[in-house]
C-alpha cells in the first residue's frame, strides 16, 4: 500500500491521460467511418431522407369539412369509394347547409382495386378488364375504366355543379385521389406474367397512365393514416 500523498495526484493524472488517449483514438476512427456513410449516400443521426413521394397533397386538405374513404375492395365491376365521396359531400351540403367548398374528400385506392388507379389507355392494352371480370355497357369486356371520368352523355356528363363519383370531378373540385404504389407493382408483376413482360417497364408505364388528380403514396396503409393525421374523418369503403 502506498501511503505518499503524491499517489493520489498521480493516479488522476494517469487517468486523464488514458481518457484523452481514448478521445483521440475515438475521433480517428470517427473520421474514416462518417466519410465512409457520406460516400454511401446513407443519412447520419438525425439527417432526414430525401423522398420522391408527393406529400403536397396535404397542405390543401383545408376545408372544414373532410373524411378520407379507404377503398382496398372492388364489388360487381365498381368501386365503392368515390360513390361515398359524393354522398359525403351532398349530406353535408343539404344537412348543413354549407356549400360543397367547404367539403373536401380523400379516396385511397390500394390492394385489390388497384387497377381502378389506371387509365383507359392501360385498361384496353392490358385487357384490364377481362382480367377483373368487369363487362362494359356492350356485355363485352371493358376497355375502359369507369371511374375515371363521365361515362354516358347528355346533361349529366356536362354538369360541373353536381357532385359525380369519377376521377375527373372529384380531383377538379378540389378532391385528392390517393394510389397505393406497392400494390401498383404487384399488379406490374401480374401483367408481366400474363404478357411475357418486364414487370419493371410495366410498372413505370402504369405509373405515367394514372386517372386525372392519382398521386401514388408508397403504400396505401400510409395513405390512409396520413389523411387522418391532415384531420379526415375515416370510413372503410367496401
Amino acid at each position: 500500500m502506498n501511503d505518499s500523498p503524491n499517489a493520489t495526484p498521480r493516479r488522476d493524472f494517469l487517468g486523464q491521460m488514458a481518457a484523452s488517449a481514448l478521445v483521440l483514438a475515438g475521433s480517428a476512427c470517427a473520421a474514416p467511418a462518417a466519410a465512409a456513410q457520406a460516400m454511401s449516400g446513407a443519412p447520419t443521426p438525425g439527417q432526414n431522407r430525401a423522398t420522391a413521394w408527393d406529400d403536397s397533397w396535404f397542405g390543401r386538405l383545408t376545408a372544414k369539412h373532410k373524411a378520407v374513404f379507404d377503398s382496398p375492395e372492388f364489388d360487381e365491376g365498381n368501386i365503392l369509394g368515390p360513390g361515398h365521396a359524393t354522398r359525403y359531400i351532398n349530406g353535408v351540403r343539404d344537412a348543413l347547409g354549407v356549400p360543397i367548398t367547404d367539403v373536401q374528400t380523400v379516396v385511397v385506392i390500394r390492394h385489390k382495386a388497384i387497377p381502378f388507379a389506371f387509365n383507359d389507355a392501360m385498361w384496353e392494352k392490358y385487357a384490364i378488364g377481362e382480367d377483373l371480370k368487369i363487362k362494359g355497357e356492350d356485355d363485352k369486356w371493358a376497355t375502359r375504366n369507369p371511374f375515371a371520368g363521365p361515362r354516358g352523355g347528355g346533361a349529366r356528363q356536362g354538369a360541373t355543379d353536381r357532385p359525380q363519383a369519377n376521377a375527373v370531378w372529384l380531383s377538379s373540385h378540389g378532391h385528392i385521389f390517393l394510389g397505393c404504389a406497392l400494390a401498383t407493382q404487384g399488379y406490374a408483376g401480374k401483367i408481366a406474367e400474363r404478357t411475357k413482360g418486364s414487370s419493371n417497364e410495366i410498372f413505370e408505364e402504369l405509373k405515367a397512365n394514372l386517372v386525372p388528380g392519382m398521386i401514388l403514396q408508397p403504400n396505401g396503409v400510409y395513405a390512409v393514416l396520413r389523411a387522418q393525421e391532415a384531420g379526415c374523418a375515416f370510413m372503410r369503403s367496401t
